[in-house]
């Protein structure tokens, strides 16, 4: 009889632990994936008004600063907080350019002018 609470017992707190680490597991996804997607349609924001400068000037600007946002102390005008997002620029050409913000440490989702695509670098 000892043996059969025992068991049932474990076998309960196996299901609580496993249900438990599943619902973590898809709030840590969840929130992740949230960030990368409201990130990138903020980044859209700005990418139309590069594309904007860059019709009206027939190049890309040299940074942030010519498309009127606040740059970053430290960085100058390749850096950038809008909406509560930090962006960084890099001028490739006249014609081309990058936006990327950070993911986590080490990892960051970029958009190349070039492809017209975000994707992880």
């Amino acid at each position: 009889m000892v043996q059969i609470k025992t068991i049932k017992k474990i076998i309960i707190n196996f299901i609580v632990l496993l249900i438990l680490s599943l619902i973590i597991f898809f709030l840590y996804w969840n929130l992740g994936h949230g960030y990368e997607k409201h990130a990138k349609k903020i980044g859209n924001q700005i990418i139309e008004k590069i594309e904007n400068y860059k019709d009206l000037n027939g190049k890309t600007p040299a940074s942030f600063i010519d498309l009127g946002l606040d740059p970053n102390e430290l960085w100058g005008g390749i850096g950038t907080k809008y909406k509560g997002i930090h962006f960084w620029y890099d001028r490739i050409s006249d014609n081309d350019y990058e936006i990327y913000f950070d993911l986590s440490v080490g990892e960051a989702l970029y958009y190349h002018s070039y492809t017209k695509k975000w994707d992880i670098n």
